[in-house]
């Protein structure tokens, strides 16, 4: 199942996996340096954060409930992924078993998820416009779950 139709047969379901986690989104560069002093732009990584649902104890790296933070958000990654028959290619990175720390976030205990978008063959190549593309189909489909960019507001 591809990122639009998983959004349109599970979006009820992963709005509220998105509210109960508290998901909020942030993009990056990955970097290539082919040698010292130079860099190249080679495509981004999408971190999702996501925190402990009303925790029965402090989040403690590895806990069972950062496991089931981590997997609904590898759900949510999943369900926004562009469909894969482009020239870029999408990852989702493994569990680093590790809770995630920002004052973006106000030090919340967050989950990470990230997913690379990059090249699928020459990963050493500079951008092009299929790895932003891909990049705003992932953030518009965040946003239509109610994903926050950056971070989650106190509001909500």
């Amino acid at each position: 199942m591809t990122g639009g139709a998983a959004i349109a047969d599970d979006g009820a379901a992963l709005k509220q996996l998105v509210g109960r986690h508290k998901v909020c989104w942030e993009v990056v560069p990955i970097w290539h340096i082919p040698r010292p002093g130079e860099r190249v732009k080679i495509g981004f990584e999408v971190d999702l954060f996501g925190t402990h649902d009303h925790p029965k104890q402090p989040p403690i790296a590895g806990c069972a409930e950062c496991h089931t933070v981590f997997s609904d958000l590898r759900r949510i990654a999943n369900a926004v992924m562009p469909p894969n028959d482009r020239a870029s290619r999408y990852v989702i990175e493994p569990y680093d078993v590790s809770i995630s720390f920002s004052p973006r976030r106000h030090m919340r205990k967050d989950v990470l998820v990230a997913i690379d978008v990059v090249h699928r063959d020459h990963f050493d190549r500079d951008i092009d416009e299929c790895e932003v593309r891909c990049l705003r189909e992932i953030e518009s489909a965040l946003r239509a779950l109610g994903v926050c960019p950056g971070s989650w507001p106190e509001r909500l």
